[in-house]
């Protein structure tokens, strides 16, 4: 059987008629073999019709696996027996009539359908998409870490493709919330070299004076002062005391600085 001619016939049968009942869209050419959402590719089917179309482009294309998985999920049924056209049309129109009843009773689940914007309102959407694109054009100049000039981006959504990061980072960065991104210093007006990031100390944990000097004798040999190993003694015994405790509540036996 020539397949392509049936499948041809079915779509100029399609092209050529005004139908007032329920249809569905159908892509002569599958998005899978190239096709497009263009109205010159897409025409309308009955249920039944739109059936016989994927069941003649699996024939056509048997190794084509998205072709034949959209024809197993046209087919598929919670019994064990195989739907078939008629059926399936059937469902389809009886899934439509349901859906429009709904709509009816309960609204639109997207809850705006058939509505409009009042002045204030569209003057507002307008607004924030005109901003919106105008932040997609800012122009954004990036810098090494060392103040040298790198590169000029007209968009920040061009200097985050560039970067391989997100416009998110992009923009903090250039407003200043960020030192850099990506190795990068960001600004938003050009200038020939900007002072070097200069990477912060992380700040070094301090000793006390007595600390320290009690380090330093135990090193030494001499004696700790007077009381001191009661002291730590004492501590320690306190320390697996709450340990013990805390692991017969909870299980485990790690003790915070917050639980001793």
């Amino acid at each position: 059987m020539d397949y392509e001619k049936h499948y041809n016939m079915l779509i100029e049968r399609g092209r050529n008629r005004m139908l007032n009942e329920y249809t569905e869209k159908h892509h002569i050419v599958p998005k899978c073999l190239g096709g497009t959402d263009d109205k010159e590719n897409l025409v309308s089917l009955t249920p039944e019709e739109h059936y016989l179309a994927h069941l003649l482009l699996v024939k056509m294309y048997p190794k084509c696996s998205p072709l034949v998985n959209a024809a197993v999920i046209m087919t598929s049924h919670n019994t064990s027996y195989r739907v078939n056209n008629k059926l399936y049309g059937w469902l389809r129109r009886r899934a439509s009539l349901a859906a429009k009843e709904r709509i009816a009773v309960n609204g639109h689940p997207r809850g705006f359908l058939g509505k409009k914007h009042d002045e204030d309102k569209i003057d507002q959407l307008t607004a924030g998409i005109r901003k919106h694109s105008l932040d997609k054009r800012i122009e954004v100049y990036a810098y090494e870490l060392d103040g040298s000039f790198y590169k000029k981006f007209d968009s920040i959504i061009e200097c985050a493709d560039h970067l391989r990061t997100n416009p998110s980072n992009v923009k903090y960065t250039a407003d200043g919330k960020y030192k850099h991104c990506k190795k990068k210093q960001l600004r938003y007006e050009y200038s020939e070299n900007i002072e070097p990031y200069v990477k912060p100390k992380s700040p070094k944990r301090t000793r006390s004076k007595e600390h320290c000097e009690n380090i330093s004798k135990a090193k030494k040999g001499k004696k700790m002062p007077e009381g001191w190993a009661e002291q730590h003694s004492e501590a320690m015994k306190n320390y697996h005391k709450r340990k013990k405790e805390i692991k017969a509540l909870t299980g485990y036996s790690r003790v915070g600085r917050n639980n001793v």
